[in-house]
């Protein structure tokens, strides 16, 4: 195989493999040093394409006037290698679309920490109204919103027949994100604490 073919492939290949690397580790660590990793991936797995479309296309030119490779052999390669190169684009925009949906998703950890379920719970910010499923003792679950708008952030709910409700963020806008853990305790008890991102 040619160094120029093999420089193709890795440059088309070594940025998606990073890229994806990259961004699964972001999801599931959240490590702020992966986003500016990821900023650095696009910008270098655009030059590494201009540089594998180069040298693919070099590759081509070289094996079509040795005629030493048959024509189908070369337009196999060319699809092979030129979808391979051509196939980073779309990978990068859904990882760089997913991340800033994930970034700017504000999220909501509800924790039961009474014996009692909470029986209804309704969280309203701009744009939006949730209304959650009933939460048994000692059960956390998360709810992730987009908001439409700027506003306070409020939770309403019941507990045993006791109604209980607050503010979870005076101040909210949609693409900001945050994270706050509202703990229920009992007889409507709440602590809100704020989570660092």
């Amino acid at each position: 195989m040619s160094q120029l073919l093999r420089s193709a492939i890795a440059l088309g290949a070594t940025p998606l493999i990073f890229g994806s690397l990259i961004y699964w580790t972001w999801r599931l660590t959240r490590w702020s040093f992966l986003e500016m990793m990821g900023l650095m991936t696009l910008l270098i797995g655009f030059i590494a394409f201009l540089i594998a479309a180069t040298c693919l296309i070099l590759y081509l030119r070289n094996e079509t006037r040795s005629g030493v490779t048959p024509q189908r052999t070369l337009i196999v390669r060319a699809l092979l290698v030129g979808g391979l190169l051509v196939l980073n684009f779309p990978t990068a925009a859904f990882y760089t679309g997913s991340a800033i949906k994930i970034y700017t998703q504000y999220t909501v950890e509800i924790s039961n920490d009474s014996q009692q379920p909470i029986e209804r719970l309704t969280i309203t910010g701009p744009g939006i109204t949730v209304n959650l499923d009933p939460i048994p003792p000692g059960k956390t679950l998360k709810q992730y919103l987009q908001f439409k708008g700027d506003g306070p952030l409020e939770f309403s709910g019941s507990q045993n027949e006791i109604e209980f409700s607050g503010t979870l963020d005076p101040y909210v806008t949609g693409n900001l994100g945050g994270h706050k853990i509202l703990r229920v305790k009992s007889k409507g008890l709440c602590e809100i604490i704020a989570k660092d991102r």
